[in-house]
């Protein structure tokens, strides 16, 4: 067969095989339409050539490969025209991928790996989008009347080094039929201050007093999360460097804070001293100190005039206006508040006990203060988290808890980050797919860099049935894994991607990420059971069994059935990951 360098171009319909099973016979004549009145007359004006027509799919080449980019621009922006008198369900929607590559070439047909990137390529483009190759895109810069997005890189099936590639970005032309375009999780530079609150430390000569401290830290990173444009240190990923022993100085220079936030807590009676310290951590220099000396029943007063000085300090009265018009008092009652304090920090193990505890603890703060939306959510959480792990002895009234206490909570506190998370969390694991997504871009839209929020998204995204879905969830769990590489949910989003590689036939890939996941936390049962799953598909039958029998140590209460159950409940009814997982665990005879 002879070779040649050719521009392929490779398009495929949006879900194909819906439009067939609601109306076989109105989408031939809609997709025969357009290839008619559309495709056909653009492939001649351009030069291209149809190589072939496979069913949805086209595969064409081009000997210019600017006439190649033109004519996928041409005719997305024509069908997006066509479709606007279209009902949505009905549109014929396509996804383009461009590539140069060498060929071999048979009669009229042409084959090899530079039409295997251009598949892939049309795989990783959106509905009515275009994704080019690196290649093209030298080849065509400065020469299309279209904007080009930033460069990714996709790890993609059956491939040996990364697909790099550019979106071009067709939002602003008349694509009603087009996916809007989703926001990516924000790079750290992108920020326009960055804070560290350090746990503040506890003097007080009761040692259960710990919980105070601990509280007015994290009370002042919610408040402060919400500043836009304002990058702050989650709760977790400073209380763990804590945990850990790591030296919290390194951790700030490592994520790359400009402010840290220093303090203590002293309690005595009914009186409270709280110390604040704001400084620069490149010269280590203090911007801003302050003593509040209050009763304890003054302690919210305290966090709110805590978290204003440090707004004012950074940004100047626009700064401060901002987080004024979002920031709210979560609850004047300091038992309700403690308990809550409590309760999150009992909840993040998976641990039978240490969850049974948290619930008391999240009931009582319900109890104390029933106008409280974050111990409305701090309950949904615990209840939702029992059902997860398998703790439950009434899994239906546990997640009938948990939807009745955070539907509460978003009712009372609509536009706080964590109580949408929340709330994605608990509808994504009720099957409510499309209501838990909604909630979740709710969550990062207020808090763009609440890289906790983005990892519950990407998760959510990649556990539901669309392909686009499962593209944008692992885009976002890579840029959150890369952005920050040390966060303690690391190991939680390494187990998503895990998952969501499975979804996409990469048992190798799968496996690398889940064995990362169960390195840092081995205790991770769920880790373990996806880790036994991908080791099967590859055909790695002991190191399958070994992993299956940690997963068994880990948590006892957590079969396989169970855990796949709950990641098909999530992917809103999506039972075919679910049932081939379990297939491949049966196969290798690992159940």
């Amino acid at each position: 067969m002879d070779r040649k360098l050719t521009t392929i171009l490779v398009a495929d319909v949006v879900s194909y095989s819906r439009l067939m099973a609601a109306d076989e016979a109105g989408t031939l004549a809609s997709l025969n339409s357009q290839r008619r009145e559309i495709n056909e007359p653009k492939t001649a004006h351009y030069g291209g050539r149809v190589v072939k027509l496979m069913g949805d799919g086209t595969l064409m080449e081009f000997g210019s490969v600017v006439d190649a980019v033109n004519f996928a621009v041409d005719v997305q922006r024509s069908v997006a025209a066509h479709n606007e008198l279209v009902p949505e369900d009905r549109r014929i929607r396509y996804r383009i991928g461009i590539n140069i590559g060498d060929v071999l070439v048979e009669g009229d047909d042409i084959y090899g790996d530079g039409v295997n990137v251009a598949a892939r390529l049309e795989g990783l483009a959106d509905p009515g989008g275009i994704c080019i190759s690196e290649t093209v895109f030298e080849h065509t810069r400065n020469k299309l009347d279209v904007q080009v997005d930033e460069l990714f890189e996709q790890e993609v099936k059956n491939m040996a080094q990364p697909l790099r590639f550019y979106r071009l970005l067709l939002d602003n032309q008349p694509t009603d039929g087009q996916r809007a375009r989703k926001p990516a999780p924000p790079r750290l530079e992108q920020a326009r201050g960055s804070i560290a609150v350090f746990p503040f430390d506890s003097l007080s000569p009761d040692p259960n007093d710990a919980y105070i401290a601990d509280g007015i830290a994290s009370e002042v990173i919610n408040m402060l999360s919400r500043v836009p444009d304002l990058r702050v240190a989650s709760r977790s990923a400073i209380f763990s460097s804590r945990t850990k022993g790591a030296d919290a100085w390194d951790m700030v220079h490592e994520h790359q804070f400009r402010y840290v936030l220093t303090g203590n807590v002293r309690h005595a009676g009914n009186r409270l001293r709280v110390i604040a310290e704001l400084t620069e951590v490149t010269s280590r220099s203090q911007l801003w100190s302050n003593t509040y000396d209050r009763d304890i029943a003054d302690v919210f007063e305290v966090q709110e005039e805590i978290a204003t000085a440090i707004v004012t300090a950074f940004g100047g009265e626009f700064l401060r206006a901002e987080w004024q018009r979002v920031s709210a008092h979560p609850t004047q009652n300091l038992d309700a508040w403690g308990l809550v304090q409590k309760a999150r920090a009992l909840n993040l193990p998976v641990n039978r006990n240490a969850i049974d505890d948290a619930l008391v603890l999240a009931r009582g703060a319900v109890a104390a203060d029933p106008s409280y939306a974050g111990a409305h959510a701090c309950l949904a959480s615990v209840l939702m988290q029992r059902v997860v792990s398998g703790f439950s002895e009434d899994g239906d009234a546990d997640r009938a808890g948990a939807l009745a206490a955070v539907e509460t909570a978003a009712e009372l506190a609509p536009d706080d980050p964590a109580v949408q998370r929340t709330l994605g969390k608990v509808w994504s694991n009720s099957g409510r797919h499309d209501q838990a997504v909604s909630a979740l871009r709710r969550a990062v839209a207020i808090a763009p860099f609440d890289f906790h929020s983005w990892g519950r998204l990407g998760r959510t995204l990649c556990y539901g049935g669309e392909p686009e879905e499962l593209r944008e969830g692992q885009a976002i769990l890579d840029r959150i894994l890369a952005s920050a590489p040390n966060h303690p949910m690391v190991n939680y989003w390494l187990y998503f991607k895990a998952n969501a590689c499975l979804r996409d036939d990469r048992a190798e890939d799968a496996a690398r990420a889940a064995r990362k996941s169960v390195e840092i936390q081995p205790g991770y049962a769920g880790a373990w059971v996806t880790l036994a799953n991908a080791l099967g598909q590859q055909g790695k039958i002991a190191e399958a069994r070994g992993a299956m029998d940690r997963a068994q140590k880990a948590n006892p209460a957590l079969t396989p059935e169970h855990l796949f159950e709950q990641i098909k409940i999530a992917g809103g009814g999506d039972e075919a990951h679910a049932e081939k997982a379990l297939a491949g665990l049966k196969a290798a005879g690992l159940l």
